[in-house]
């Protein structure tokens, strides 16, 4: 029996069993989709594919669900991050200021 593989629902890459990040989008992980019934539990529930419908994914690259995906937009650089905090800050501190 062939063990089955699991894919990031966000871009469709596949992840080792066990990822708690998708190596290409960077997608946190909490558990683990059925992409054929939803089923949702964690990784251990899926050793022989979904428990609840049988699934298991060896056969195709990805399962169809995710074919139909447009590929996963880049995070924002860096800067980004810090530049939205000031901002919100900013915007905070204003509204403070205002309210005297």
């Amino acid at each position: 029996m062939k063990k089955p593989k699991y894919y990031c629902e966000r871009c469709g890459a596949e992840v080792r069993k066990d990822a708690r990040v998708c190596p290409r989008c960077g997608r946190f992980f909490s558990s683990v989709k059925c992409p054929r019934c939803g089923y949702v539990g964690a990784s251990d529930d899926f050793a022989a594919g979904c428990p609840v419908c049988g699934y298991a994914d060896v056969a195709n690259a990805a399962p169809d669900p995710l074919k139909s995906l447009p590929p996963a937009a880049p995070p924002p650089p860096w800067w980004a991050y810090p530049l939205a905090t000031a901002a919100v800050l900013a915007l905070v501190l204003l509204l403070v200021r205002s309210l005297r």
